[in-house]
């Protein structure tokens, strides 16, 4: 009985560490049956319209900044004319990004779907070939049912929800590390607190995206029951109305709904806890550097206005890169099915064509 219940204990946590972990494996499939082409124009074309995105920005402060300090500066000198600002070179620079911004934000979206219909053209391809080619020992033991998911389920998982999944990951990291990058700019002592501040994210998310996962494939095997049960309620009507049967249905209809609910209910409560409790401390942090730099280093309030606008959307990129992290790592499930397949030996065939 001890060995039997240690077996238990070892397997238990092989499985909880499998869970853990990031199929990287199947993001690395995903990625090199894109091309060497595809690949670095994505990441070329998203780094470039996110500098872009912090340079409006920027460009925004110091305008603003430079308009309120030409309106000031007479009023403290008691100077009879008021200097007029020119908000042309300003205006010009930014219509210019934002013209930029706006075609990279259109290359990005063309590349990523590009990308997403050449993953899926080739692995279907190759996962065609093989099972034509397969030995007949595979279709005797392999359900058919298993075989249509991989070319039906997993072939509309990588060609609609993972280049989408892709894209919101790649802006959400991206967004968070120029955010952080802009504050540690704009108050130098934020990077003192970096380090530990991205170790306590880092545990915290490798027991969130397990949480998350879960939670997410609870909340879709509840739902299934409900609208099962909603279905043959509507279907069968007629028959139990005749055996009076309506509070029986009603109550497992609201037992199916409450199951439902209880389901999203956790998982929209752990979304919430990982926003507000790692966004509390990047804001905290950056708001006591921000003002500590603004009065002993005489930063200028549009920087620091900045630094805090980038700090309280922080919170927000987080929840969604961990969210997007999860989702990935769930649709990752159908490459690595798809890939297992791919495995599989051809029939030895040495006839004519």
């Amino acid at each position: 009985e001890e060995v039997t219940e240690s077996d238990d204990e070892d397997n238990l946590s092989s499985v909880l560490h499998q869970r853990a972990k990031m199929p990287w494996r199947a993001c690395g499939k995903y990625l090199s049956a894109a091309g060497i082409l595809l690949l670095p124009l994505l990441l070329l074309s998203q780094l470039l319209k996110h500098t872009v995105m912090v340079a409006i920005d920027y460009c925004l402060a110091l305008w603003t900044e430079h308009a309120i300090s030409i309106k000031i500066e007479p009023e403290t000198k008691n100077c009879s004319q008021c200097m007029e600002f020119d908000h042309s070179q300003y205006s010009k620079v930014f219509s210019i990004l934002c013209c930029l911004g706006i075609v990279l934000c259109l290359v990005t979206s063309i590349a990523v779907e590009w990308t997403g219909l050449k993953v899926t053209k080739k692995l279907h391809s190759s996962l065609l070939n093989k099972i034509i080619l397969a030995p007949m020992r595979f279709f005797e033991t392999t359900p058919l049912g298993s075989i249509l998911n991989r070319f039906s389920a997993d072939c509309n998982t990588i060609d609609q929800h993972i280049p989408a999944t892709l894209e919101c990951l790649s802006r959400s990291t991206l967004l968070c590390v120029s955010a952080l990058a802009v504050i540690s700019y704009v108050t130098p002592m934020f990077l003192i607190a970096l380090v530990p501040l991205a170790i306590m994210c880092y545990f915290i998310q490798k027991y969130f995206r397990v949480a998350s996962r879960d939670l997410q494939q609870l909340d879709d095997s509840t739902q299934l029951p409900l609208l099962s049960h909603f279905s043959e309620t509507v279907e069968g009507l007629t028959t139990i109305r005749a055996f009076r049967y309506e509070a029986k249905f009603r109550q497992k209809l609201l037992e199916y709904t409450d199951s439902n609910n209880i389901a999203s209910l956790f998982l929209t409560a752990a979304n919430r806890w990982l926003e507000e409790y790692i966004g509390a401390c990047v804001v905290l942090i950056a708001a006591v550097t921000s003002i500590t730099s603004c009065l002993y280093n005489k930063i200028t309030s549009g920087l620091v206005g900045l630094g805090l606008t980038y700090a309280l959307m922080v919170s927000n990129y987080l929840n969604w890169m961990v969210r997007n992290l999860a989702d990935m790592e769930i649709q990752l499930g159908a490459v690595k099915r798809i890939n297992g397949l791919l495995k599989t030996e051809a029939e030895n065939y040495e006839g004519l064509l």
